[in-house]
């Protein structure tokens, strides 16, 4: 028990050195750590399999996407959910289709379904296989939205992620030169939509959900291209989804200001002047 505590605890001190310096060689970590190698090149490999750090072509160990995870939790996914719930329930009422809000899932490397107006749809999508938890973030629009407008190292990372270990999501995804392309229209449209050819019976656009450059949702609407074709579908949605989108960012916005503003000092209630009475 002893052995395994004091492995663990070199381990996040491993991880916390690489976070701080941004990776490090096999080389550099042992002079820092003053360890043997054996146990540096063993840490270093326990890591690796659990994801938490690669190793690049450089020869450096650097932390992965997933580290996130460690220090963040849940609470931006939270947060973005109490804000968008009755906007998006609003959003439903107003074009009908589905509404749906996603978060990126650290551990997957994916988009994850948290909340849907799916079953108020009155048209009853058939999803199907589009019905699953996780979103791509090559093909969905959430995951494009997402992609597009996340801070650039965050985006750097996950690009490598995928093009490392792939999509489980859509596995006949990949990147390259035209993922930076779309990358680059999106921000420039300040929306995606989706791109998933192995199911073309959906149609989807999505808009990223922002608080001080950071992405903390994605916000859809989803459609039956057959019943509205995806042309026609921006001129209706659209403008209700950025509407949405907005509302959900102002109230955000507001709330945050609420937190920081410093709660008014305890004054005493003021008293008169005391009379003295004969």
């Amino acid at each position: 028990m002893t052995d395994n505590i004091r492995a663990l605890s070199r381990g996040l001190r491993l991880l916390e050195f690489l976070s701080e310096t941004g990776g490090a060689t096999k080389q550099t970590t042992v002079a820092h750590f003053g360890l043997s190698r054996p146990t540096i090149y063993r840490l270093l490999g326990t890591l690796e399999k659990s994801g938490l750090i690669s190793l690049g072509k450089d020869g450096v160990y650097r932390p992965t996407i997933a580290t996130r995870a460690l220090k963040e939790g849940l609470t931006d996914d939270v947060w973005a959910l109490w804000a968008a719930e009755p906007i998006l329930l609003e959003l439903q009422k107003e074009v009908v289709w589905t509404s749906e809000i996603t978060t990126f899932d650290t551990y997957s490397c994916s988009m994850l379904k948290r909340d849907t107006t799916h079953s108020l749809n009155p048209f009853h999508i058939k999803l199907l296989d589009f019905d699953d938890s996780h979103r791509s973030m090559l093909t969905s629009a959430c995951g494009l939205a997402y992609l597009a407008f996340c801070p650039q190292q965050q985006r750097v990372q996950i690009l490598e992620h995928l093009g490392r270990f792939g999509d489980h999501v859509d596995p006949n995804s990949h990147c390259g030169a035209h993922t930076r392309d779309m990358i680059a229209k999106i921000r420039s449209d300040g929306y995606a939509v989706e791109r998933r050819s192995s199911y073309p019976q959906i149609a989807a656009i999505a808009a990223p959900i922002r608080h001080d450059e950071r992405v903390l949702a994605c916000l859809s609407i989803i459609w039956i291209p057959s019943a509205v074709k995806m042309q026609d579908g921006l001129e209706r949605f659209l403008p209700a989804l950025q509407r949405a989108q907005d509302a959900i960012e102002q109230k955000l916005k507001r709330d945050a200001a609420d937190r920081r503003a410093p709660e008014p000092a305890f004054r005493p209630a003021q008293r008169g002047p005391q009379h003295e009475h004969a």
